[in-house]
């Protein structure tokens, strides 16, 4: 089958072979199945290898989730290839391209073999089912394309049909996309039911069509808003379509995942966060969480026993901080030319608020006795923090005994501690703080930042969230700002039930009630309660001098609303709008899974705020940037906006290559938007 998608693939896809291990005659199915033979595959074999390719197995786990889509989405923070100051790496972009291809290709061969099935005949059961099974391939490959346009941009259309397929703008694309679902959603039959053997070929719903249905309707409403600046008439009308076709996935039990597998070595089950990463929480995520929704004594009380064992005591009493301390700071040994508010300190304890689903995320340093589930760091060893940490001289060549700032001297357990997106490699500051690159340990940044909770690492949960019924209300939510007609929701209902749902399904329900009525500030200047909009002033706060141990004030700025990204598509900018409210609650609520979309929010509004990087140098991978540029207003040029095509597509078929990249609208690097995003349109 001649297509430009396989035939430009950097590495061999996964998805050619079509053995799956839990439908077990489909182990002797031939790497092509059509040639094999089309009436000796069952349809809903080939649409199973669609959805196991795409859990990406550790190769692509690590490639495409850990060191690209969890970063640019600022879940992770310490970035050590410089990915989110503009680089890239032409194998992991590749293996993604690769896997999305994939995953395309076996929706794609599901629905040939459907059509075969049926005209050559088949049994009074299958033929119920198989044009349902067709629909929900459709489904998927809506999905699926619509993530590879979202990463890369220009992409063909018609794959997979026999022939090169030309590419197509990223606008063409969305709609095909909105014709797709149109067409599917109505034809879905809720009467049929799958035999055994046909439902345990589906990992997340078993083809129960309702769920199908609601999950097909989300993802519409998904689709919908990512169009909201680009081409907001079209938005509107492809939303209020979702919401007139149906509800969508509005509770846990509709939620699209697919569980992985625990303790598994090499498969496509295993946890795409399961590679030996340390995976430190961000600055953004830090920030945006710090000081939100409840104190940080009744979280740690851990109601429904989510995070701890045994009841926890007082063991976490004296590292909790009061709310207008900012942490210990460190002006020399941090570049400072971010608008990250919190860049040069150091918070070296508990927050007095944070944020409840923050620590079922990210476990404390040192904080491993009692959890439930800590670190997991296969190939360094479960990491306890260093009772303390210094800084070093950085006029001294090395970092040793000699060179150590004895005044520095730093508590570091339970330390609740972001890192600021910045480029490292040549920084002499950042190669002597003794917090991110060691000198009581060389496994420091491990040790003392928070990271990844083993849970979202071992296979361990309900499973890889695709599509959680938070996300549907905050859709809503947004929608009903925005004036869209959301079948007689408000914009306040919707969110706050966005907020309860995802509490629920952390464990943490019974905080709810307090959770929604905070009006506290979170570092980036949004509250919680959906009424409290006035807007934050700078406020004088306490800190410790890192050098000298005195105690002094600072006044707090935050981000100045009139310089974010999201002043370039806001009427009146703001930091504690209803939008930047939803954002916010949509970001934290999708974490960790929902990385891809995250990244799409932001590039599309700005929000949530992500901080300009920092650097010592200039770099050439984001030619806008400059040491000054932070004291400016955001440009789309600081962000990673798109993986760049992988050289197998230019190498493959040049004039291809340069059609798409014509239709991308500016050249194929990082930093260039994609048509809907901030920039892009």
């Amino acid at each position: 089958m001649k297509n430009i998608i396989i035939k430009c693939a950097a590495v061999a896809l996964a998805s050619a072979s079509l053995a799956f291990s839990s439908c077990s005659d489909f182990d002797r199915i031939n790497e092509k199945p059509m040639v094999a033979g089309p009436l000796q595959t069952k349809p809903y074999y080939a649409l199973n290898q669609a959805f196991k390719g795409y859990m990406q197995e550790p190769y692509y786990g690590e490639r495409t989730w850990i060191l690209s889509w969890a970063v640019y989405a600022h879940f992770n923070g310490f970035d050590d290839y410089g990915i989110l100051t503009g680089d890239y790496n032409d194998e992991w972009n590749g293996g993604t391209y690769g896997l999305i291809a994939g995953s395309i290709k076996n929706s794609v061969v599901a629905m040939k073999l459907v059509d075969e099935h049926l005209a050559a005949g088949t049994t009074e059961t299958e033929a119920k089912f198989l044009p349902n099974l067709k629909l929900f391939a459709r489904i998927w490959r809506v999905m699926t394309m619509a993530d590879f346009t979202d990463c890369f941009g220009p992409m063909p259309i018609e794959g997979f049909q026999g022939e090169n397929p030309e590419f197509k703008s990223v606008e063409e694309v969305y709609a095909y996309l909105f014709r797709e679902l149109a067409e599917v959603v109505p034809a879905i039959d809720l009467t049929v039911v799958p035999t055994d053997d046909q439902a345990k070929c589906d990992p997340a719903f078993e083809y129960d069509a309702a769920k199908w249905k609601k999950f097909a309707v989300s993802l519409w409403m998904r689709l919908a808003m990512r169009l909201s600046e680009a081409a907001p008439a079209t938005a509107k009308a492809e939303f209020e379509k979702a919401v007139a076709a149906g509800p969508g996935i509005l509770t846990a039990d509709e939620a699209f995942c697919i569980q992985e597998a625990p303790g598994a070595t090499w498969d496509d089950y295993t946890p795409v966060y399961g590679r030996g990463y340390r995976l430190s929480v961000s600055a953004t995520f830090t920030n945006l969480t710090t000081n939100l929704g409840v104190s940080s004594a009744a979280v740690l009380a851990d109601p429904g026993k989510v995070l701890y064992k045994t009841a926890p005591g007082d063991r976490y009493d004296a590292f909790v901080k009061p709310a207008d301390y900012l942490g210990k700071r460190f002006e020399k040994h941090y570049e400072l030319n971010t608008d990250n508010p919190t860049q040069g300190f150091f918070f070296d304890g508990i927050p007095a608020a944070i944020d409840p689903r923050a620590l079922v995320y990210y476990y404390l340093p040192g904080d491993n006795e009692n959890r439930l589930e800590s670190g997991y760091y296969p190939t360094l060893g479960n990491i306890k923090a260093p009772i303390v940490e210094y800084m070093y001289d950085t006029a001294a060549e090395g970092k040793n005994d000699a060179s150590r700032l004895e005044k520095t001297e730093t508590e570091v357990t339970y330390a609740w501690n972001g890192y600021t997106s910045c480029f490292v490699m040549d920084d002499i500051a950042m190669g002597h703080n003794g917090f991110v690159w060691g000198g009581t340990s060389m496994k420091t940044i491990g040790g003392c930042f928070p990271a990844l909770d083993d849970r979202f690492r071992n296979g361990k949960t309900p499973g890889r969230v695709f599509f959680g019924p938070w996300e549907t209300y905050f859709l809503l939510a947004e929608a009903a700002v925005r004036g869209w007609n959301v079948g007689g929701t408000t914009a306040e209902a919707a969110y706050n039930k966005g907020i309860e749902t995802s509490l629920d399904y952390h464990g943490m329900g019974a905080l709810y009630a307090d959770y929604i009525a905070s009006e506290s500030y979170n570092r980036l200047g949004t509250s919680v309660r959906f009424s409290h909009t006035a807007e934050p002033s700078a406020t004088v706060m306490k800190y410790v001098d890192g050098y000298t141990g005195e105690e002094k004030s600072w006044t707090y700025e935050y981000p100045k609303a009139a310089n974010t990204l999201y002043a370039r598509v806001a009427e009146t900018p703001a930091l504690n709008d209803a939008l930047t409210k939803i954002i916010t609650q949509k970001y934290i609520a999708n974490a960790p899974w929902q990385a891809l979309e995250c990244w799409s929010d932001h590039r599309r509004l700005g929000l949530p705020f992500f901080e300009i990087p920092c650097s010592s140098v200039a770099m050439n991978t984001m030619p806008e940037w400059s040491k000054q540029s932070y004291l400016g207003a955001q440009k789309p040029g600081y962000f990673y906006q798109r993986m760049k095509y992988p050289s197998s597509l230019s190498n493959a078929d040049p004039a291809e290559y340069r059609h798409a990249v014509e239709l991308l609208g500016g050249a194929d690097e990082p930093v260039t938007p994609i048509w809907w995003a901030i920039g892009g349109h």
